[in-house]
């Protein structure tokens, strides 16, 4: 069954002195979310922190597995965590229940409704499908940053919408470092510098490229660093690029997900949308050109004018005859065809613009999702009179062989009582007929008649 609802997917990072509050919205449910305690035991605990805090957790983590951090620097971002969830009204197609709180919402695109509580006790699980949502969440995160970087994973249900929690470590196994210059020995070269109290300061020096610009190095290894993992990831592209991915593997596993402003990172476009952007493009981008070329074109018949002038001059002046010299016929002649092919390549540029122009506000509109829709509807009946015309015919097809049947019933019928009163008529035993020896009854029945030729008659005028 393909299951659709909205895609949520958010992504935030957590520096080490954020920790503590993290922990204790997971372990305690105390912070800034409005939790039911009467649900909280009904959470789901998939990925743990051991018996240890969750900080200790990660920093044993971190030194079991000899990954490298900066251990002097206390704001790096020690942890990246992902809440996956969708609205309520995909966890009712799953079949999860909702209560209403008789309460509404005060602010928000929902002000003013009921806001409703998914149902959890003893009564009412989670159903298998979204057991299924959320373990396929799970398993597409463990690819996509290492299962053994999980530090913690969770199903919570004591909030209004059921949700998923995934904490890990942002691990790499290379980095790209400064390069600087070394002496034989490979210690670093250093320079002093003045600070701005006056102070003297040695520093390394970097090494440059031929265009000025700092060189790095590639280093193996394991290392946590929250910039290197999501620069691998895509850069700047990187949530989007994980949003993408997220949705294709759902998709592919039955569950439908629209793709609109994602956990307030990114505003994700339908294919409508991005269509309609690259129209309006290549709108933007025909125009500038239509402008350059009408600008030519004006240029063009200026300077062919002036010609046309000077040609006119010459005539009328025979005295200035001299002026034109510096033209050609042939010259004058590919000049003026060449405005004139630059004017009929303006117009058709315009057309272009004005039909792009016309898509883009049928995007805009709905009109182009409204044609293709009557378009499928349209195919959608095509299919329905097909299948309701071929269910005739085979109706039909049946009736006819039913009738066919009889037909041949009756004619067997008819053809064994022939063949009874032509063996009574020829006086042939019915032992012959009935042991198929046809050839030697037939042998009999001819001799027969032709032994009656003497008293001849109509009936008899016939030869088996």
């Amino acid at each position: 069954m393909n299951y659709q609802g909205k895609q949520v997917v958010t992504v935030d990072k957590y520096k080490i002195k954020d920790i503590g509050g993290l922990a204790k919205e997971l372990d305690d449910r105390k912070g800034s979310g409005k939790y039911d305690s009467n649900r909280t035991p009904y959470n789901v605990i998939l990925v743990d922190h051991s018996n240890t805090d969750l900080l200790s957790h990660i920093y044993n983590k971190l030194n079991e597995e000899n990954i490298e951090y900066n251990k002097s620097k206390k704001d790096i971002n020690i942890l990246d965590g992902l809440i996956i969830t969708s609205g309520q009204e995909f966890f009712e197609s799953l079949g999860m229940e909702f209560v209403d709180t008789k309460e509404v919402y005060k602010t928000g695109d929902n002000k003013g409704k009921p806001i409703k509580n998914v149902l959890i006790d003893e009564n009412h699980k989670l159903t298998k499908e979204v057991e299924r949502y959320f373990d396929l969440s799970l398993e597409f995160i463990s690819n996509y940053v290492g299962k053994e970087n999980i530090m913690y994973c969770a199903i919570h249900l004591d909030e209004a919408t059921p949700h998923m929690h995934i904490y890990f470590t942002p691990v790499v196994n290379s980095v790209l470092r400064k390069a600087f210059k070394t002496d034989e020995n490979g210690k670093r070269i250093t320079k002093t510098i003045t600070k701005k109290d006056g102070s003297k300061k040695e520093v390394p020096i970097q090494l440059k490229d031929e265009n000025g610009k700092n060189i790095y190095t590639e280093v193996k290894g394991k290392f946590l660093n929250h910039d290197q993992f999501w620069k691998q990831k895509g850069g700047n592209a990187s949530y989007t690029l994980l949003q993408d991915d997220f949705n294709e593997f759902m998709k592919e596993n039955g569950f439908n997900l629209f793709r609109g402003e994602i956990g307030g990172n990114k505003t994700h476009l339908t294919n409508a949308m991005k269509q309609q952007q690259e129209l309006e493009a290549r709108n933007k981008e025909i125009k500038a050109e239509n402008e350059m070329l009408k600008e030519s074109n004006s240029k063009e018949k200026e300077y062919i004018d002036k010609i046309d002038k000077e040609t006119s001059k010459q005539i009328l002046s025979p005295i200035k005859k001299g002026i034109m010299k510096q033209y050609k016929d042939e010259d004058i002649e590919n000049l003026s065809k060449y405005s004139k092919e630059l004017v009929e390549d303006n117009i058709r540029k315009s057309d272009q613009i004005d039909i792009l122009t016309k898509e883009v506000e049928d995007f805009r509109t709905g009109t182009t999702y409204k044609n293709q829709k009557k378009k499928i509807e349209e195919q959608k009946q095509i299919i329905k009179d097909k299948n309701k015309e071929i269910s005739y015919w085979k109706t039909k097809f049946n009736d006819l062989k039913e009738e066919f049947k009889e037909f041949k019933k009756t004619i067997q019928n008819k053809i064994f009582k022939v063949t009874d009163k032509l063996l009574e008529v020829l006086h042939i035993p019915h032992s012959w007929y009935e042991s198929n020896d046809m050839d030697y009854a037939i042998n009999k029945a001819n001799e027969y008649l032709r032994n009656r030729k003497h008293n001849k008659t109509k009936e008899d005028d016939f030869e088996l």
